[in-house]
């Protein structure tokens, strides 16, 4: 072990002599050439400190608990969402406050059986507040209620597939410049369809399809009905009704067979 020990001094010992020499060669080659050695060296960076806490006696933990960790806090959040209770949606009351929540379907619509009734939401989304600086859910304003009425008008107006009765809610409204990561940690955690760009279009705020020629959602495809996706001008989506759905199953055989 000293015999290695040694050998291991000389090595460093030779590394730290040829650093002042590795510097001096960086600075003054070219920019493009600092960048190509770039990873190199934080690859010996990593190797070396790594080098060294393997000869720390003392073992390090395997998991550190960091509460202003962002991704630990986005969890955090989401958890706290979920255990909210669902309320029908046609039944929010307006109020102070912005966060995130989560819509859930209850209905009949056949390309949604595999989630229906069940914890997996149709939707997540966000209401982000006025300033990024507001304080109290006063000055948030009432942008997550508003924010789902906005969702209830839009699930009224396809009423030729959907009713407003199908569909449950859970929101929390949480400190502002949080909603961000929260709202990341449900996408990944849920992959939601309608958030998916196999069905997306649901959380569209509305468009002038007569001036733009925009192309219609899949989602207004599959659930007609809001005036503004059905304009004059108003392009067809190229995939058809059967397409969609046929989509939609491939999205929940790969992504409900993962949780």
């Amino acid at each position: 072990m000293a015999t290695n020990m040694n050998e291991l001094e000389k090595l460093l010992a030779s590394l730290l002599d040829i650093l002042p020499q590795a510097s001096h060669r960086v600075a003054e080659g070219s920019v493009a050439k600092s960048r190509k050695i770039r990873p190199q060296i934080d690859l010996a960076i990593a190797r070396l400190r790594s080098l060294a806490d393997e000869l720390d006696p003392i073992q390090r933990p395997s998991f550190v608990f960091d509460p202003t960790n962002p991704e630990f806090m986005a969890k955090l959040i989401g958890h706290t969402l979920l255990e909210q209770t669902r309320q029908p949606l046609e039944l929010i009351p307006r109020f102070y406050g912005s966060g995130i929540y989560a819509l859930y379907y209850k209905g009949d619509f056949d390309a949604y059986r595999l989630i229906r009734r069940s914890e997996v939401p149709i939707y997540v989304g966000k209401a982000d507040p006025p300033t990024p600086d507001a304080k109290t859910c006063v000055e948030q304003g009432p942008k997550l209620a508003s924010r789902l009425k906005e969702h209830a008008k839009s699930i009224r107006a396809a009423n030729t597939t959907l009713s407003i009765d199908e569909f449950e809610c859970r929101f929390l409204v949480i400190q502002s410049g949080w909603q961000r990561s929260a709202e990341d940690y449900l996408l990944n955690h849920f992959k939601p369809i309608w958030n998916s760009q196999v069905c997306s279009g649901f959380g569209k705020h509305g468009d002038d399809p007569g001036i733009r020629g925009n192309t219609r959602s899949p989602w207004d495809s599959l659930h007609p009905g809001r005036p503004w996706a059905t304009k004059s001008g108003n392009k067809p989506n190229p995939q058809t009704r059967e397409v969609i759905i046929e989509q939609i199953a491939q999205h929940f055989r790969k992504h409900l067979r993962q949780r």
